[in-house]
């Protein structure tokens, strides 16, 4: 068992890693985000209607996780959420490295955190230099795969229960802790994520309705659209910055009427609606099934390995399966990339991880707008290039497990 760390050595992380997240973003003008949700805080406190507010399409207690900032100033703001954010990274980067890591060198350790940035880095400073909320979704999965790994059943479930409040795609979870027979873990998540949901409306009352039933009503007017509006602007139809797997189905196969001044024409041939909508959900089932057979097969990794491969898969499932996933949502692409690397280094070299390694910089990394120009990042986009290296992020997590299953269970043991 690893020898518990003094408060004082999590205080200086937390302050050095804000320090360093003020010197870099705290200047920058890349707060959009907060004005979007400091509006809906700011909505939600005087109880008036959310009609015509964007951040409204947030579930309720996401919402409402930004009521103690709105009373301070723009720069205040800024500086509170990236103190927010260092404690979040602070705490995933040390989970991850003491119970999916281990114990290494210096050297092995700095190889191994290059090559995951090599990966997925642009994936992970994304919602800290958007101001997004991912990093405290981020957060509450990263915590309950950590209590599930370490036995503690029912607070894994309380912590993804709070994640699906937030969120709502950590859902996908629930299913498959009922497939695994984890009826604890199942049914805490499953109470936990109705009472978190309907907190804000207790704490928060409107007068003439409710938060949870505005937000449903969003939802489901977005999710059946035929004029090619929507009530919520990014959920469009067609939009290069919706990486989910749906997105760039629909893109590669339409193209809209009135574009905007962004949008890039990547069609393969054009298919109606209809059609689009059957590949949709053919794509989506084989990816389910996918997950499923890898759940159902059996693994020799010692438990903690396995929930965090368990994790990394549904996290990836969860981003291709969302109605709507921003570039800023794929931070969680972090968990595949770090088992894989880690089965990559100490365990086995394999060919299929090598390729996929190899895929995820090109078309993932060396596609940013800064090293590419705007005008090709936006075609590389369009073509789904986040949509693809989450799938190849998938399919590694689950090479991993498969060779996992012919690992002795010393090689694959980590310390914690």
């Amino acid at each position: 068992m690893a020898k518990q760390r003094h408060w004082t050595f999590w205080f200086f992380s937390v302050l050095f890693t804000w320090v360093v997240l003020v010197l870099i973003y705290g200047s920058k003008n890349t707060q959009f985000m907060l004005e979007l949700y400091d509006q809906a805080a700011t909505t939600m406190w005087n109880g008036s209607s959310p009609d015509g507010v964007a951040a409204m399409a947030y579930p309720p207690l996401l919402v409402a996780s930004y009521l103690p900032f709105i009373d301070l100033t723009e720069y205040v703001q800024r500086i509170a959420v990236l103190g927010a954010m260092a404690c979040f990274l602070v705490f995933i980067f040390s989970t991850l490295q003491t119970m999916v890591v281990g114990k290494h060198s210096f050297k092995q350790n700095a190889l191994f955190w290059i090559l995951v940035g090599a990966i997925v880095g642009r994936y992970v400073v994304s919602p800290i230099e958007n101001y997004s909320h991912d990093l405290l979704i981020g957060f509450f999965v990263v915590l309950a795969i950590r209590c599930w790994a370490t036995q503690k059943e029912g607070a894994g479930g309380v912590a993804m229960g709070i994640a699906a409040a937030c969120k709502a795609t950590p859902l996908l979870f629930l299913p498959f802790l009922l497939l695994q027979r984890r009826w604890k873990s199942g049914a805490v998540m499953a109470v936990v994520t109705v009472a978190a949901f309907l907190v804000p409306d207790i704490l928060f009352p409107r007068a003439d309705s409710s938060w949870a039933g505005y937000w449903f009503s969003v939802v489901t007017n977005s999710l059946h659209v035929t004029d090619g509006k929507n009530a919520v602007p990014h959920w469009s139809t067609w939009n290069q910055l919706n990486q989910s797997l749906s997105g760039t189905i629909e893109r590669l196969f339409s193209f809209p009427e009135h574009p905007d001044k962004d949008a890039v024409d990547v069609r393969i041939t054009t298919l109606t609606s209809g059609t689009i909508s059957i590949i949709t959900l053919f794509a989506r089932a084989m990816i389910l099934g996918a997950v499923c057979i890898a759940f159902l097969q059996p693994s020799k990794a010692p438990v903690v390995f396995r929930r965090f491969c368990e994790g990394a898969l549904l996290v990836s499932a969860m981003l291709l399966l969302s109605p709507m996933s921003s570039k800023a949502h794929f931070f969680l692409l972090l968990l595949p990339a770090v088992v894989m690397v880690r089965t990559y280094i100490w365990e086995k070299r394999d060919w299929v991880l090598t390729i996929i390694f190899i895929s995820m910089f090109v078309y993932g990394t060396l596609t940013v707008k800064d090293l590419i120009g705007t005008d090709a990042g936006h075609a590389v986009l369009a073509t789904g290039s986040v949509t693809w290296c989450t799938l190849l992020a998938m399919l590694g997590t689950w090479r991993v497990m498969r060779l996992s299953k012919n690992m002795p269970q010393e090689s694959s043991s980590v310390s914690s």
